[in-house]
């Protein structure tokens, strides 16, 4: 598309015609948009210009910005660009000098423009400058098809209507100036009256509500603001602001909070203002109407108390002038509160003389302490009722008043317990006369009163004496109660901790004064929880206080026993020679604690377990000697429970170790370094199973080193309250997303996890559980099995049966893993739901050599099949052992012997490659003729 450019040079007239023109539009006082836009349609009109435009310099930008024309035809963009870069005018345009450019296809700098000439037939352009005070604003610029065009008389005329432009420029400037003089003068007049309206203010205010409400009235009506507010801090609550006042604000704002910062009404410029003291000039956040707001910090004793707020509806509304001004306002209004505080605290101060002058006498009168006023010539002035009755007076008050001080002194002596001691005691005070607070005395009857005495001066004169004495006798009882149930156990009545540390700091001192040894002892109940459970709270609290008793009566009475919470008690033991004294005296405790608890018609059999530590042999302090006997405690009971142990310094160091892997562990857990390995379990009998596979126990281990690390060695960790879940739900999750990738590769077998009994009892145990299914619906298909040491369910037996009843109503097998190791076998196999027992490896590893291993496994086999529970052997590491194991009666094995633990992606291959020891054979033949013959 090409453009009519224009190729016929204009007369003379339509020149001058041009120039009137413009001249003209110069007397209209148009703005500069609507003058280029004005030049432009002349040009185009008289001269016959075409695609002329205005550009304006963009200092920031570097760039030329289009003014005018302001709308450009569709079609049209690419010869009215928006921008055009400073780089295309040269050096003499910038000193007022039009710049010709005859045939732009060939003139550098102008590529970017190339296209859009080339398309409208533009091969001539002149870009004359507009001066404004002397420099170059903007540009008027003219295309052509032909350089003739631009005659001399042309680009003449063209210079003389950018002059005209620039004129136009120059007087619009000098108009905005003179109005902004005009305005500014208009505000200052203003404001000045603003402010000579709030001095009045602050001089005629009755009171700080009026002030604050007129001086916001103020600011509207003469300021001619849109709003007003002032908020002042809350007493107590400097983070606050609380709206005292306000002009032209919503009804619902009246009653709100404003914070500092961040709220509706305050802004950025509020907040601003309170933190640094200084006026702030800010916009607003959500005050309709409001574009700009001006925040005055009010001082009031020389610290900001609040704000003064004036919203305005112009953006512009608030210049130097209006700023200094209003500093100056805001200063006073702060002198304004702080008069009108300064008022009303004087008027509080004599309101509240006046009532104490006429209530002093009724509210003595109505104390339920004791007051009496002895005046300065030594006589009684005032008495009350309660005083009479503290003393037993038989006179009323009024009977009294006038009495000689020394005949009413003697008259109290009969009632205090040492009336000669109280005798001197009142002359002292009186002797002194000085104030005296809490001073106590015992009284004949087992009262105990609380006496104070305060001299009476009124400007310096001396006008006497006031007694005033309390009956403190219910709170000396209550004081005492509350005494021991702050140092003594409520169950036992034996010193708590904190009393038993106090004891001990004296008996340390003792026993380093005197060159003894001092024995400390942490004693705890083996057991004991399950004493609850079967007798509950209130029986096991019997329990308690029968066992304190007995230990009580194998110690001294300069021995202290104290009880830690819970079933743990603490010993201090003074003035022993040697360990062996100590070796006796706790055997004679642990046995007197064997002897079986009757209690409701039961008999309960305890032990205990005791740690214990010698000072100054184990120079810790309280804390640390209690802390050792605690090690040695806990020692104690991995050695079996029901004994005593005395600590080592290897204990601490044990502590110190077991933490340190309980914090390894909680980094393994967050960085993935936890790895399952997993071990099969095959059947030796021929009982159906993938190859004679019976299934897979997955085996956790740390790899946080080069060395994967079993988890004998941070047991511990797994059953802490922390990370026994975390731990519990990881395994769940990476056994079974290895069991379902099996079953995608074609091997379908079961897999075992090792669930801690913590896991196991936590009330999120199922959430964990069918959240996994979830993920691994598959495995279902195949099946998996918890199993739990058969020390486990016995920390809570009723829960630990639930929980292993709804795993087997889901579909869920369960076992018991490590059996033979801990207590109460037999009785687990018999009330718990569980499918299979694992004979625990430590049988089963001399069960060729140690014929009381092999007469155990015996036993559990037996035991096991008579309950139709199966037994799988664990740490099978020879043929043999597995067939003797057969011939017992267990058919279900697992050890180094068949395979060592192995990386989940290695299980399909080995499952295939699976080929049972030779001598089995025979065992299957002679499994399958039972079964025929039973048959």
């Amino acid at each position: 598309m090409q453009v009519d450019v224009g190729a016929t040079p204009a007369s003379g007239e339509s020149f001058y015609a041009a120039l009137s023109e413009i001249g003209q539009l110069l007397m209209c006082s148009l703005e500069p948009p609507l003058l280029y836009e004005a030049v432009i349609e002349v040009l185009e009109r008289r001269i016959g210009a075409r695609l002329v435009m205005v550009g304006e310099l963009d200092h920031d930008s570097g760039q030329w910005r289009r003014i005018a024309p302001a709308r450009v035809a569709p079609g049209m963009a690419d010869i009215y660009p928006e921008q055009i870069p400073f780089s295309v005018a040269k050096p003499a345009f910038w000193r007022g000098e039009p710049q010709l450019e005859a045939d732009v296809r060939h003139v550098a700098g102008l590529e970017m423009l190339r296209p859009a000439y080339a398309r409208h037939g533009v091969h001539a352009v002149v870009a004359v400058p507009v001066l404004k005070f002397g420099e170059v604003c903007a540009a008027l610029v003219i295309r052509a098809a032909q350089a003739g065009f631009f005659s001399a008389r042309m680009v003449e005329l063209l210079q003389q209507a950018a002059a005209n432009i620039g004129l136009g420029l120059e007087a619009h400037a000098q108009r905005v100036r003179l109005l902004q003089s005009v305005q500014d003068e208009a505000r200052q007049r203003r404001t000045l009256r603003l402010l000579s309206e709030m001095v009045k203010l602050v001089t005629h205010s009755a009171d700080e509500s009026t002030l604050l409400a007129d001086a916001c009235r103020v600011a509207r009506s003469i300021g001619g603001y849109r709003a007003a507010w002032v908020g002042l801090f809350e007493e107590g609550a400097p983070a606050v602001l609380q709206l005292r006042a306000q002009e032209g604000l919503a009804d619902d704002a009246a009653d709100s909070l404003v914070m500092p910062a961040g709220a509706a009404l305050a802004g950025d410029a509020v907040a601003r203002a309170l933190s640094t003291g200084e006026v702030q000039v800010g916009l607003p956040t959500e005050t309709p109407g409001v574009r700009s707001l001006l925040a005055l910090p009010l001082r009031v004793g020389g610290a900001v108390a609040g704000c003064f707020v004036i919203g305005a509806d112009r953006a512009d509304a608030f210049g130097a002038v209006e700023t200094r001004v209003f500093a100056e306002m805001a200063v006073e209004l702060g002198l304004g509160i702080q008069m009108q505080r300064a008022q009303a605290s004087r008027l509080a101060a004599e309101r509240d003389l006046r009532f104490s002058l006429q209530y002093f006498r009724t509210i003595l009168s109505q104390q339920h302490a004791g007051i009496v006023v002895i005046s300065e010539d030594r006589r009684v002035s005032f008495i009350n009722e309660a005083f009479c009755a503290l003393f037993g007076l038989p006179e009323m008050p009024a009977e009294l008043e006038g009495q000689p001080a020394e005949t009413f002194y003697a008259r109290l002596q009969q009632a205090y317990e040492d009336p000669g001691y109280e005798s001197r005691r009142i002359e002292q005070i009186l002797a002194r006369n000085e104030p005296v607070k809490g001073d106590e005395v015992a009284m004949k009857d087992g009262r105990t009163f609380l006496r104070d005495f305060i001299p009476i001066r009124i400007d310096g004169v001396p006008q006497g004496r006031l007694w005033h004495q309390r009956d403190i006798t219910g709170q000396k009882m209550h004081e005492a109660r509350v005494e021991r149930l702050a140092f003594y156990d409520v169950v036992t009545g034996l010193p708590n901790r904190r009393l038993l540390f106090e004891l001990l700091e004296q008996a340390r001192a003792r026993a380093a004064e005197q060159g003894t040894l001092l024995a400390v002892g942490v004693l705890d109940l083996d057991r004991f929880k399950s004493v609850n459970d079967t007798v509950g709270h209130g029986g096991g609290d019997c329990v308690l206080a029968e066992a304190s008793a007995r230990i009580l009566g194998m110690l001294r009475e300069a021995d202290v026993l104290a009880r830690f919470g819970g079933d743990e008690f603490a010993l201090v033991i003074a003035g022993l020679d040697s360990r062996e004294q100590l070796d006796v005296i706790s055997r004679c405790i642990l046995q007197a604690l064997r002897a079986p608890f009757g209690l409701m018609g039961e008999q309960l059999y305890l032990s205990a377990s005791v740690g214990w530590t010698l000072f100054p042999l184990d120079e810790s302090d309280a804390e640390g000697l209690v802390r050792h006997a605690d090690l040695a405690m806990y020692a104690a009971k991995e050695e079996g429970k029901d004994r005593g142990s005395l600590y080592e310094p290897v204990m601490e160091l044990e502590q110190l170790r077991l933490q340190a892997m309980r914090e390894r562990i909680a980094q393994a857990l967050q960085r993935s370094h936890l790895q399952l390995l997993f071990q099969p379990i095959v059947y030796i009998d021929g009982l159906p199973g993938l190859h004679g596979v019976a299934g897979m126990e997955a085996l956790l281990r740390l790899g946080d080193t080069d060395e994967l690390i079993e988890p004998a060695k941070f047991m511990h960790v797994l059953d802490d309250p922390q990370l026994a879940r975390p731990i519990g739900r990881y395994v769940l999750d990476e056994a079974l997303r290895c069991c379902q990738s099996w079953m995608r590769s074609g091997i379908s077998i079961p897999v075992s996890i090792n669930i801690s009994t913590r896991h196991l009892l936590h009330p999120a145990f199922f959430i964990d559980i069918d959240a996994v299914l979830e993920n691994y619906p598959g495995v279902m298909d195949v099946g998996f099995g918890i199993e739990v040491t058969e020390t486990g369910p016995s920390m809570d037996h009723a829960r630990a049966k639930v929980v292993i009843e709804e795993c087997r109503r889901r579909g869920i097998r369960v076992g018991l893993d490590d059996f033979g190791t801990g207590s109460a076998s037999l009785s687990h196999i018999q009330k718990l739901d569980i499918e299979h027992i694992k004979l625990d490896q430590s049988f089963v590893r001399d069960i060729l050599d140690d014929e009381r291993n092999m007469a155990i496994a015996a036993g559990v086999i037996t035991t096991a099949r008579m309950l139709a529970k199966t037994v799988i052997a664990e740490g099978v590491e020879t043929a043999e052992q597995g067939d003797l194991l057969a011939s017992l009666g267990c058919h279900q094995l697992q050890g180094f012997s068949i395979s060592r633990p192995m990386p989940a992606e290695a299980v399909p291959g080995w499952v295939a490659g699976w080929v049972p020891p030779a001598s089995w054979g025979s065992l299957v033949n002679e499994r399958q003729s039972l079964l025929a013959g039973s048959g």
